[in-house]
């Protein structure tokens, strides 16, 4: 049984992996966070929507485990499909290679949003319609060795968020190291689960240094 481990987990057992089977996520963003957490969820069986206009580069392959050598300049969305669907045939992975706009923010209409494409334009428009929608929400962001993660049911305050991610330096200037990214996506996956299966789970702010070993918590 391909998700026997997971079937096994007392919290999700046979009867909540059926139920993971039959929801879907999407992501916007399919650089180092987003692709992660792609894997992660397509391992275990939970549909995808898929949105990025961007394409892979070498550059980032240290912090990019989806993609290979081979996809370099090519479309990110296309690529995340074919190697998703390589990973778990079993799963529905629908992918837009396109900005979003209020026209087309209808896309994002899943069971969760997860938004990690590091703009604050384009988290405000997702946050909006997130909230007007009553879907959970998840922002992620990675820079060096930090890593922020902030979870909603009804949408995330812009100023708030711009404070927080202010913080943290840009990846140009101060790079990325692999472990921040699977931190960040593994605290993302949890709380996925955790909406999914209608479970409680934590509406915050989780501010992590993974090469400080600290991390802190914060309300709303």
């Amino acid at each position: 049984m391909r998700y026997a481990q997971l079937a096994r987990f007392k919290e999700i057992k046979e009867k909540g992996q059926k139920t993971l089977a039959t929801k879907t996520v999407a992501i916007i963003g399919l650089g180092s966070i987003g692709s992660t957490v792609a894997v992660m969820l397509a391992r275990s069986g939970i549909n995808l929507r898929l949105i990025d206009k961007g394409r892979c580069s070498t550059e980032d392959l240290s912090s990019q485990s989806l993609y290979l050598e081979e996809d370099n300049n090519k479309f990110k969305a296309k690529q995340a499909k074919k190697r998703l669907e390589h990973i778990n045939p079993k799963i529905k992975v629908r992918t837009f290679h396109e900005d979003l706009t209020k026209n087309n923010i209808f896309l994002i209409e899943a069971d969760a949003v997860i938004d990690a494409t590091r703009n604050l334009e384009t988290n405000k428009l997702i946050s909006d319609h997130t909230k007007k929608k009553k879907i959970p929400l998840i922002f992620a962001v990675d820079s060096g060795s930090q890593g922020l993660v902030i979870t909603s049911d009804k949408g995330i305050n812009s100023d708030k968020l711009k404070k927080l991610v202010s913080k943290m330096k840009p990846i140009d200037e101060v790079g990325i190291i692999n472990p921040v990214v699977h931190m960040a996506a593994a605290i993302i996956v949890k709380k996925i689960f955790k909406i999914l299966l209608k479970k409680p789970y934590h509406k915050d702010v989780v501010f992590f240094d993974i090469w400080k070993d600290s991390m802190r918590r914060q309300k709303l």
